[in-house]
């Protein structure tokens, strides 16, 4: 992914943000505002020597926001972790959660460095942008064409490349008189038509347990929101067997290394071979009108789609 360091303020609509005078609250809501209207997609609180350094992610640039003190960047954390319900005591262990921030929403990620410095990236998610953008129009409805009737489809991609989006733009069209059953950590996108479960590790709430009572539910259509470790995989691959349609996310270099990063999760190859459906491999770039657009790969390893089956 390209690159590039910009100085400014978020952009030539945001000049001008300062914390001096503002307060907290004031200041985090103005930046979430601007930020989410500039089409900002990631924004880092990041410690430095002399305060904290605000940064963000826009079109495929790495943008400078604003510098601020330990203490003002301090609060705006303490303030985001109260909203993401996190353990406002805890600056060292990885904090994961979500908050709702005028209709929407907002991942959060926290970590100590080594000298205990909290640092904060959140992840900005506007369900009105996830419709999903792509390079190649005639390829992306060729695949929605195309829904298979059990097993496990798998997208794969760079971190920021979009494939929650893509997830949900498929189950647009796929979930239609279906239903919908997600096991997310955390929920990105709320659907009143899906039924939404969220991982809670502090109260001993996994990623298996929710599988096991969702497939209790008897769902047309599973979603994982990621593959991430072994448990995970061996519940989507035992879902994908007994007839569901799972749906899951995983890092993979490409959609053929999807097969081998499944078995280095601790799968039987012949297994995973007979359960995967298809698998995609996506990553951003410049459509023709200069907007991000979601560009892919997919392999098919062989589905049965509206009576017509696939070799493998």
């Amino acid at each position: 992914m390209e690159e590039k360091q910009r100085s400014n303020l978020l952009d030539v609509n945001v000049q001008g943000l300062s914390a001096d005078g503002q307060s907290v609250p004031k200041y985090l809501r103005e930046l979430l505002c601007l930020a989410f209207s500039a089409g900002y997609s990631d924004l880092y609180f990041l410690p430095k020597r002399d305060g904290y350094l605000l940064s963000g992610q826009q079109r495929n640039c790495f943008v400078t926001v604003a510098k601020v003190s330990s203490d003002f960047a301090q609060s705006l954390i303490a303030l985001m972790k109260y909203w993401a319900q996190l353990d406002l005591a805890e600056n060292r262990r990885p904090q994961l959660g979500r908050f709702e921030f005028e209709g929407r929403f907002v991942r959060l990620s926290s970590v100590g460095d080594y000298l205990d410095r909290e640092s904060v990236v959140l992840r900005l998610i506007d369900d009105g942008k996830r419709k999903g953008r792509f390079v190649d129009g005639a390829a992306w409805r060729k695949l929605v064409a195309r829904v298979p009737r059990a097993g496990l489809f798998a997208i794969a991609g760079p971190t920021g490349s979009g494939k929650t989006s893509t997830l949900y733009a498929l189950l647009q069209e796929w979930a239609k008189d279906k239903v919908v059953l997600t096991v997310e950590d955390p929920v990105e996108v709320a659907q009143e038509s899906f039924l939404q479960l969220q991982v809670n590790e502090q109260a001993g709430v996994d990623y298996q347990d929710l599988i096991k009572v969702a497939l209790r539910h008897r769902p047309d259509i599973l979603v994982i929101g990621e593959t991430r470790d072994g448990k995970t995989a061996e519940a989507a691959l035992q879902a994908a067997l007994s007839g569901h349609l799972v749906l899951t996310t995983i890092h993979a270099n490409s959609a053929e290394q999807v097969l081998s990063r499944l078995v280095e999760l601790g799968l039987p190859e012949v297994l995973v071979k007979e359960a995967l459906v298809s698998t995609m491999y996506q990553w951003l770039e410049p459509d023709g009108a200069g907007h991000l657009a979601a560009a892919f790969v997919r392999v098919d390893w062989g589905m049965t789609t509206n009576g017509e089956e696939d070799g493998k």
